[in-house]
């Protein structure tokens, strides 16, 4: 199998540029523009009705849960380069259950600061709390449905060993298991930035 990688991978066999990978880089190039353009007005407006409180611990654990995403992410590459389909589909699944537990935790988190008195009309510093997270968490979102899309092309396609070997054998596969990363991990390095800049704000 690794002979037929080689094969299909090599210069002559492998398109040049794939476009999507392109679009991809560009619309993260954005959200990133976006989310600083947004937390500098965050910054700017610190003192005009501003309110202190805590955040609730659970975000802590929405923080842990999101990295461990790009934890399990990052194996994938690996796995697929190995042919190690079991794992492979492990940390896809993982990937996908701890996005999901991302997601619980800050509804959770938004349900803690409602009982406490908090909502998005308060203060301005929780009208941006709630700005920042609930954008992310919309991003987030996309990247739960672009995994559940993933882990259904990955289980179909390894669930006989020929289907495995068209699978790992397709160059494409392995760009769209990158892009995936890719997506992931700016957007689990874009939370712990604003959760940092959050906390920090607020304490």
């Amino acid at each position: 199998m690794a002979g037929l990688r080689e094969k299909l991978l090599a210069p002559d066999n492998r398109v040049r540029r794939n476009p999507m990978v392109i679009v991809v880089n560009m619309l993260l190039a954005s959200i990133v523009v976006l989310f600083l353009a947004l937390t500098y007005g965050y910054a700017l407006r610190m003192g005009s009705n501003w309110l202190e409180f805590r955040l609730p611990k659970v975000f802590w654990l929405s923080t842990i849960c999101i990295m461990l995403v790009s934890f399990f992410l990052r194996r994938t590459i690996k796995y697929y380069d190995t042919d190690r389909t079991a794992r492979l589909r492990r940390a896809m699944a993982l990937a996908t259950i701890m996005a999901t537990a991302f997601v619980v935790c800050q509804l959770i988190g938004w349900g803690e600061l409602g009982k406490a008195g908090i909502l998005m009309d308060t203060s301005t510093s929780a009208s941006y709390l709630y700005l920042l997270s609930g954008l992310h968490l919309l991003h987030v979102g996309v990247g739960i449905i672009i995994l559940l899309v993933g882990c259904v092309r990955l289980f179909t396609n390894t669930s006989t060993p020929v289907k495995a070997l068209l699978y790992y054998a397709d160059p494409v596969r392995r760009d769209r298991l990158k892009l995936l990363n890719h997506y992931w991990h700016t957007i689990d390095f874009l939370w712990l930035f604003l959760f940092l800049v959050i906390l920090y704000n607020q304490t």
